[in-house]
């Protein structure tokens, strides 16, 4: 199969124009903010609420967070719900008919490329620190044919929704289970049964008694 190979900056958006939503005030948007993603809702907002200029993205474009590089953060802008989209400028902006989104989504977001991108950092620490998207342009990503993308995308996507749901199978056990623990023995801090409260070194010698 002929797969190539590119670097990220044959994929970046490179003019993708800005706006300043202050001076459409009464314009609402569509804003994908960093606390948004981390949300999983995009912001609706209007100009008069949004304090500086923002980038004009568009449908399918990628958007990674150069800031705290350290969580991976990747974005596929949907389509549009009517209002006009913009993205914080925290965002770099992949943008190109070579990629299918969510193959581009889940490679940006592997341990592959992750372990590259924080060799492109800087900054002193905490949310100080950010990637730099003149270094990122220079890392290397693989990229088959749209076919192939496609194909790579929708298995990686049933992997992803595999795990997401038993995750939510954890967390939905250890809800049942102190909820049971709760109803055996009621809440260890009031104990509104009334048991009987020793100190644990009275129970150590029956712990270990044989």
């Amino acid at each position: 199969m002929n797969w190539s190979t590119i670097t990220a900056g044959e994929l970046m958006a490179k003019r993708g124009g800005s706006i300043n939503p202050a001076k459409l005030p009464n314009e609402v948007f569509d804003l994908f903010s960093i606390p948004a993603f981390d949300r999983g809702e995009v912001e609706v907002l209007a100009g008069s609420e949004i304090g500086s200029s923002k980038s004009c993205i568009e449908i399918n474009d990628v958007l990674l967070s150069k800031i705290i590089p350290h969580i991976r953060r990747c974005w596929v802008v949907p389509e549009k719900r009517g209002r006009r989209q913009i993205g914080s400028g925290e965002w770099i902006i992949f943008r190109s008919d070579k990629f299918y989104p969510n193959y581009l989504r889940h490679y940006l977001t592997s341990d592959n490329f992750h372990r590259q991108f924080m060799n492109t950092t800087a900054g002193m620490g905490g949310s100080l620190v950010r990637a730099r998207p003149a270094a990122v342009e220079k890392i290397k990503i693989p990229l088959p044919p749209l076919k192939e993308q496609k194909r790579i995308a929708a298995i990686l996507d049933k992997a992803d929704a595999i795990r997401r749901k038993r995750q939510q199978a954890i967390a939905l056990t250890d809800q049942l289970l102190r909820s049971i623990f709760l109803d055996m023995f009621g809440d260890p801090v009031t104990n509104p049964k009334g048991w009987e409260i020793k100190p644990v070194e009275d129970l150590i010698p029956f712990l270990f008694h044989k």
